[in-house]
């Protein structure tokens, strides 16, 4: 473990999602305990944002802590979902605590505690970065790894951005201001990291398991997630849809003129397929148009619409901070 550049105790903020997930919450969060009672140098609390939780924190197991300051409950009103409640914790701690950096990690154990460890290390040692964990050996089946595939190339394909990290990450507190008041950060938290142009790196790290129990991540969630990737990124998806558009556009201009050009210097009874054909370009080429311009007042529209600030409105969906219970 690196010492803190200036000799003091190095202060992080841990930062974890739950919802209905109390019983890996409470593993982990003895883990990162015993991990981090062996450095003294390192002065670290949780913050667990409960999104939602319809039977609270049901199935949590109380400890003795060591090394953690605090472990403390953030309860939101209503389940806002991963990405929103992780915005919300963030907005919390740019607001109500001091730090050095905070660390995103799932409270499933699928993130690493001692991956954990690492990546507070890396962040003394480079103030300045923001690390992103960059899977490496996944435990997901089959299916998932094809859809996740198919997700990489179409989120490539929209955006010109490679997805090669989740949320695991640790980000220097210099940083909240610039995050905080980003739109971005309410729908996708990476996706944020990457447009704020914040100087950023992966490492690779392989992908634990959980905990206990299962997932209560569903299929329908898993591509309401890549979609919110996706829409950080709308001006530049629509733009590049846009310019597609009008591409297409004038392919089928030229199309439809050397076909009604042939047409019209063949001698003799144009066949009934010839004018099907053409109808057929003609309504395409107005498609195609039509949504072209459709994008460009949508992006205009964009531009002069109110936005969701995070650090201004956030506070709508907190109803307070408790104690984790029996964490002495």
């Amino acid at each position: 473990m690196t010492e803190s550049p200036s000799g003091a105790a190095f202060r992080v903020s841990i930062l974890m999602p739950v919802y209905r997930d109390w019983q890996c919450a409470s593993v982990v969060c003895q883990a990162l305990d015993e991990k981090l009672s062996t450095l003294p140098q390192v002065d670290a609390r949780v913050l667990l944002v409960d999104d939602g939780s319809t039977h609270g924190v049901e199935g949590w197991t109380p400890f003795e802590r060591r090394a953690l300051r605090q472990v403390k409950v953030l309860r939101l009103r209503r389940n806002l979902g991963h990405q929103r409640a992780i915005c919300a914790g963030i907005c919390y701690i740019q607001q109500h605590f001091s730090c050095d950096a905070f660390l995103v990690m799932d409270a499933d154990g699928e993130d690493r505690v001692e991956d954990a460890i690492r990546l507070i290390d890396l962040a003394i040692s480079h103030p300045e970065t923001v690390f992103f964990a960059q899977r490496q050996r996944r435990f997901e089946g089959v299916l998932f790894q094809l859809g996740y595939s198919l997700y990489r190339a179409t989120h490539w394909l929209l955006t010109g951005v490679s997805v090669r990290v989740g949320n695991f990450s640790v980000v220097p507190c210099g940083a909240l201001t610039r995050l905080t008041c980003m739109s971005e950060l309410w729908n996708h938290y990476a996706g944020a990291i990457f447009k704020s142009k914040l100087p950023f790196e992966c490492v690779p790290m392989n992908r634990g398991r959980r905990a206990a129990g299962r997932s209560h991540m569903n299929f329908i969630s898993l591509v309401a997630h890549g979609i919110s990737g996706i829409a950080t990124f709308s001006e530049t998806v629509a733009t590049r849809i846009m310019i597609s558009n009008f591409v297409g556009a004038i392919a089928l201009t030229v199309i439809l003129a050397c076909y009604v050009g042939r047409i019209l210097c063949v001698t003799g009874t144009i066949p009934g397929w010839a004018a099907y054909i053409s109808a057929l370009l003609l309504v395409l080429f107005i498609q195609v148009l039509w949504i072209a311009f459709s994008l460009v007042f949508l992006l205009m529209s964009n531009r002069t619409s109110m936005e969701f600030v995070p650090i201004r409105d956030y506070e709508v969906f907190v109803d307070r901070l408790d104690e984790a219970p029996g964490v002495a």
